[in-house]
This record gives structure tokens, C-alpha cells and sequence, in this order.
């Protein structure tokens, strides 16, 4: 798509009024329709067309913060306010005809819902050839259990074990039936169990799992800081020194610094003011451990704007596409520069686990080209892609991973996970019994032996 004309800071309603008509999403499922004073979207597959959505034109401006035109007004680009990811739109002649197929449709329709379920994912998530899935011969075999009249538990039942068969932590389903996630549980869900059942205790793993998580979190505070812990961000972002050489930061999430939940652009500004008083305790120190273990994610744009503070130079964090049709949109290039009040330039030590999930990995990966990090630990999570919502006409919410992130060099790191150079367990049985953090021990050993240095993955 060529893109020429100009990009704006905020655009504004006027803005957008200039753009009167139909656009159709380049990726992502949507048609946006602009009018004079208003603007509604719209999810589309090739049977359906949904309205999702209205607002003024005002509201629309507030979505995106970049609004690029063509020369001939025929296509527009926009980045979203609330992420890294710039859209596409190409101007249509009309709304689709689907629109008016699937008004006349009653919304309990099960066959009906069963048919934009199938072809919601079949055209826009991402990871069928990676989860080794095919989407086709599921249809061939539950397709005849929906019947007109089946009641909706059925649709529900068969809808959870279609996915299933993704095993997919950012597939989601939303209904009155239940809620349903696709994630495989990590390995540390089966260890924990294993020790519940040898305990011979009613206990449950997620129970166990937090009281182990708290546990940790003392022993860091009282043991490896000396009680001298600072706090921000909502109390989502810890840090200290751990020794006279090295210091310790603990980011719990990347989302909710400001306090408020949804509002990524205040996020973005809380992130903003702490880390430069991260900065000015631990900034200088030789060596900068950086705990993410439980941190499952957030927004990948509050996740960059903490590693710009850990950057030594401008550099890809990776790239990303968006299913299109039967292949993807272009590569959309993502770098991460050095934050302009100051950045942290020594080594670098990133701590991970099975539960460093989502925008957390997105951190990762802007860091895999430092010279100077080594990650310990496990494997992350390895679900990297957006989260696309999607809706059914009878009101139920889905949530599929349409894109494909790959790292600097093109690796993907979707469902296997982002591997660390040092690997160590996380909440480990033998560490434990120890009342030790195995990987600051690690760190703080080298950091004694004189032997911290950084590594390339």
C-alpha cells in the first residue's frame, strides 16, 4: 500500500471526516464505516459482517495516535493508541453484502454461530500450521453434532473442543455456558501436582502455586535486599541492590502502573516517571537483575517502554504480521530506542519462567540483541501474537492469536517459548527446602568471582 501524503500527531475528528465511507482492514477482520459525524466497525468473515461497535468521530480519533493518508485518498494506515501495531485500510465501494445476510439471521442460530465460529478462525488465526491443526477435517468432524435445534450447551461444548485442539493461551471463549481458555497448563502445574498428591492434601495447585509465589517474594525482600525494597508503579515494579555491584528489578506486570486498568497511555507515563527513579538507585550499578518471572503480560507497549530504559543503542525488537487472506500482511518492523532521559548500561540479567508470558516475552525479545544480557531460568510461555477479540451473534466472545512475531533474526518463538542461555527451575523443590533463590545465586556468585558478563542469544 503507498502511503504519501502525511502522518499527524492525534488526528482529530476533522481529520477522520475527511475519510468518509467504507474501509476494509488490511489482517485483523474489520470494515469501518466513517460518516459525518459518526463511525461504526464491524467483524467480518466471508459469511458474516457484524456490527461491534459505534461512536462519535471524536472517539475514533482517540483510538489511534498516527494517521497516515494515501495521495489519492483511496487507503489510510493508523496506529492504534493502545498498542505498537499500525492498521491498513483500503477504501470499499460499499458495505459488504454480508451485513445484511447476517441481520436476517436469528442471533441463536447454532448452526449459524457454529459456521462464524469456524470461519473466524479458519480466516484469521495464525498458527494452524505451527500447532499442526487442521481446521478443515475439525469441521468434517464436529459440524454434525449442531443440529437447528441443539441448545446451546451443545454449541458450547463442541465450540471448547474444537479449541482444544490449539492449545493456545491467547484463545479464549467468553459465554454464559462457562469460560474457556485453550492454554496447556505449564510443566510447573504438573510438578506442583505431583507434590500435592505425595502431601495427600485437598490443597489446589493454584492456591499452592500463589503461596509459593509470596514465599519467594519474601525471601527476596527480607534475604537477598535486606528489607530495603523500593516500590512503584502501583506496586507492580520492585527494586533494590543486592549487593554493592548489582541491582534487582521486578516487573509484576506491564499493565497497571497507572492504577487504573485500560488505560494504557497512563501506563505509559507511570512507566515513564518510576523507571527514572529506577534508575537514579540502581541505574549505576554494574550489573541490573531484571525478574520476570510470574509477570503473564499486558501491553506490548508499556513492556517496550520499560526495556527503552535498558537499551545501548536503537534496535529491532522484532518484527510482526497479521493473517490476511490465505497468507500475511507485510512484516511490520518494531525497534525499541534507548529512552531519552537515560539508560541503563551495564550487564544485564533477565530472569524467566514458564509463567513470563505474552507482553512479557515481547520485553524479551526487544532485549535479545544486547550485548551485554543473559537470560536464566526456563522457556517463557510462548504465546507472543495479539490477542484479536472476536464476537458471535448470539452474544458469545472469543479472543485467537492472528499474527506471527518473529525475533531480530526471524526465529519464531511462538509455543515453544523464548529459551534462556542458564537454565535453572523456577521455584524449585531443591531451592526450597533451601530457602534460596537458586538464579540470584547464580548472578550473585559471578558477581563475587568477578566473572558477570553478558551473552547473545
Amino acid at each position: 500500500m503507498k502511503i504519501a501524503r502525511r502522518t499527524q500527531r492525534s488526528p482529530s475528528a476533522t481529520d477522520f471526516g475527511h475519510l468518509q465511507g467504507v474501509w476494509r482492514s488490511l489482517g485483523y477482520g474489520k470494515v469501518l464505516l466513517i460518516e459525518e459525524d459518526q463511525y461504526t466497525f464491524f467483524e467480518e468473515t466471508s459469511i458474516s459482517c457484524l456490527p461491534l461497535f459505534s461512536g462519535s468521530l471524536d472517539e475514533l480519533s482517540e483510538r489511534y495516535d498516527t494517521l497516515t493518508v494515501s495521495p489519492g485518498g483511496q487507503a489510510f494506515s493508523a496506529h492504534r493508541a493502545t498498542g505498537v501495531t499500525r492498521i491498513g485500510f483500503r477504501r470499499l465501494k460499499t458495505l459488504p453484502a454480508t451485513i445484511a445476510d447476517t441481520r436476517g439471521r436469528k442471533p441463536q442460530d447454532p448452526e449459524y454461530n457454529f459456521e462464524v465460529f469456524w470461519h473466524t478462525f479458519a480466516e484469521q488465526y495464525a498458527l494452524f500450521d505451527l500447532k499442526g491443526v487442521d481446521w478443515h477435517q475439525a469441521y468434517r468432524d464436529f459440524r454434525p453434532r449442531i443440529t437447528p435445534d441443539c441448545h446451546p450447551e451443545v454449541l458450547y461444548a463442541t465450540v471448547v473442543a474444537m479449541l482444544h485442539l490449539l492449545r493456545d493461551g491467547h484463545v479464549h471463549l467468553h459465554s454464559p455456558w462457562g469460560q474457556y481458555n485453550s492454554a496447556p497448563l505449564p510443566a510447573i502445574y504438573k510438578r506442583l501436582d505431583d507434590e500435592l498428591e505425595a502431601a495427600d492434601t485437598t490443597e489446589d495447585i493454584a492456591s499452592y502455586l500463589g503461596g509459593l509465589r509470596a514465599w519467594l517474594r519474601e525471601v527476596i525482600h527480607d534475604d537477598y535486599l535486606g528489607g530495603r525494597v523500593h516500590q512503584g508503579g502501583n506496586h507492580l515494579v520492585e527494586w533494590g541492590r543486592l549487593s554493592d555491584d548489582t541491582g534487582y528489578l521486578n516487573i509484576r506486570a506491564m499493565a497497571g502502573q497507572s492504577g487504573r486498568i485500560g488505560y494504557p497511555a497512563d501506563d505509559l507515563a507511570a512507566v515513564h516517571a518510576l523507571m527514572q527513579q529506577v534508575m537514579a538507585e540502581v541505574g549505576g550499578l554494574p550489573n541490573l537483575v531484571v525478574d520476570i518471572r510470574g509477570n503473564g503480560g499486558g501491553y506490548d507497549g508499556v513492556a517496550l517502554r520499560f526495556a527503552s530504559y535498558l537499551m545501548d543503542r536503537k534496535r529491532l525488537a522484532f518484527t510482526k504480521s497479521a493473517r490476511q487472506g490465505n497468507g500475511y500482511t507485510g512484516r511490520q518492523a518494531i525497534h525499541v530506542a534507548p529512552a531519552s532521559t537515560g539508560t541503563y548500561r551495564g550487564n544485564l540479567f533477565v530472569l524467566t519462567s514458564e509463567l513470563t508470558a505474552s507482553a512479557a516475552e515481547i520485553f524479551v525479545l526487544a532485549l535479545l540483541q544486547h550485548p551485554r544480557v543473559t537470560l536464566i531460568g526456563e522457556p517463557t510461555q510462548g504465546i507472543l501474537s495479539d490477542t484479536l477479540e472476536r464476537h458471535l451473534t448470539n452474544g458469545w466472545e472469543l479472543t485467537l492469536s492472528n499474527e506471527i512475531y518473529r525475533a531480530f533474526d526471524g526465529e519464531i518463538y511462538e509455543d515453544a517459548g523464548i529459551p534462556p542461555h542458564i537454565r535453572l527451575r523456577f521455584l524449585g523443590r531443591r531451592g526450597r527446602e533451601a530457602g534460596r533463590d537458586p538464579m540470584l545465586d547464580h548472578v550473585l556468585r559471578q558477581d563475587r568471582h568477578g566473572g558477570l558478563a553478558g551473552r547473545k542469544l
